[in-house]
């Protein structure tokens, strides 16, 4: 549910109170705090001498150049854009129990979401393109079944709840502006036990594409009995509406399965994108962030176990090389074509251009563990 006092103390912005109506535009945004035509977001904890971690959510420039911090209630996950208004989220880790938004010029914390009974985050959401709904994966744990949650925004009323054709629903993205694609990952947990996975032999992870209208399964497609514990956990989608996926292999570490596919909602069959084996060998079964550059041709996909992200030419399905950093989890388009913003738990921000093997580190926040995923605020794009 809503924080309704942290929502109206948050919009009493110059000493007036205003709605959700009155908070400024992304153009408005970005003219008034910074010369440049993108924005990132990240969460990341700290430690300090006693190596206790305080959590956090930051705002950093096109130069790593941190602009604002904000104190969290624990360790977040992912964060969330609003297509035409200059407010951003951050999501809880699973199990997660909040979602905070921000105002992006001021940085006030707007509003805090919470699930409601027997129900929990999965640490990721989005907003619809109008930005007047907040769609949530949940895990409703006293069945365990993957739900869809749709809020109004900014009140947070649920207007409605889908079963996400799944267990574990982990990551959302829009193919239009009826159509989710869901990675259900197939993992049934309980926050009774933490994070431990309860459903091992009988994993049925899976990619669902479900109207936003009534929750019909409209496509489904899987790795088959096989690989059925090869969980499907993040997803991207580019323009030409060609769905990445990137898999999370919960069986033994040196079992020969395939870790990157992509899907698209006129098949029922995933396709497995090609490795080199040394590289698949470096994912450790492990996929982090998935993410196309701006021009949705070019696919990124990062292992923190494996210290490297590697990249994809979608139209060829060709294998085009890593680029190797310690801890690299976060992955975001930038403003030029082929290029990416990474971060790592050791605090360094890079850019990377693999077509023009260029690859430079940005900046390195020393006492910073950025957390495993990235969004960028791109002024043309939400502006």
């Amino acid at each position: 549910m809503l924080n309704r006092r942290n929502f109206l103390k948050g919009c009493a912005l110059n000493g007036s109170l205003l709605g959700l109506a009155a908070l400024p535009t992304w153009q408005t945004a970005f003219a008034s705090m910074t010369t440049d035509q993108e924005l990132f977001l990240s969460a990341f904890s700290r430690r300090n001498a006693e190596l206790e971690q305080s959590h956090y959510f930051g705002l950093f420039d096109a130069h790593g150049k941190m602009i604002w911090e904000k104190a969290l209630l624990d360790r977040a996950h992912a964060p969330v854009v609003h297509p035409t208004q200059s407010v951003i989220g951050i999501v809880a880790r699973r199990p997660g129990y909040y979602m905070d938004f921000f105002e992006v010029v001021s940085g006030d914390r707007i509003a805090r979401i919470e699930p409601t009974e027997k129900h929990h985050f999965y640490g990721h959401a989005i907003f619809n393109k109008t930005g007047d709904r907040v769609i949530s994966q949940e895990n409703h744990f006293s069945t365990g079944e993957g739900r869809i949650v749709i809020r109004s925004w900014p009140d947070a009323n649920i207007i409605a709840e889908y079963k996400s054709n799944g267990i574990g629903p982990h990551e959302s993205v829009l193919l239009d502006n009826n159509t989710l694609v869901i990675a259900n990952g197939g993992l049934k947990t309980h926050p009774a036990h933490d994070r431990d996975v309860l459903n091992l032999d009988t994993m049925a992870p899976n990619v669902t594409y479900l109207s936003l209208e009534d929750g019909s399964v409209i496509q489904s497609a899987d790795n088959g009995k096989d690989l059925h514990q090869l969980s499907i956990r993040h997803l991207d989608v580019n323009p030409q509406g060609i769905v990445a996926l990137g898999f999370q292999y919960q069986g033994e570490k040196w079992d020969q399965v395939p870790l990157v596919g992509i899907s698209s909602l006129n098949s029922d069959k995933i396709e497995h994108l090609p490795m080199p084996e040394e590289i698949r060998q470096r994912f450790k079964q492990y996929c982090g962030s998935v993410c196309f550059d701006k021009s949705g041709q070019l696919l990124a996909i990062s292992t923190p176990r494996g210290n490297l992200v590697a990249y994809w030419n979608i139209n060829e399905r060709s294998f085009l090389g890593v680029n190797n950093c310690r801890d690299v989890c976060g992955v975001s388009q930038t403003d030029q074509v082929g290029a990416f913003m990474l971060t790592s738990g050791t605090g360094k921000q890079w850019l990377s251009a693999p077509l023009d093997s260029s690859f430079s580190q940005l900046n390195h926040n020393v006492d910073v563990s950025w957390d495993n995923h990235l969004r960028q605020i791109n002024l043309h794009r939400y502006g």
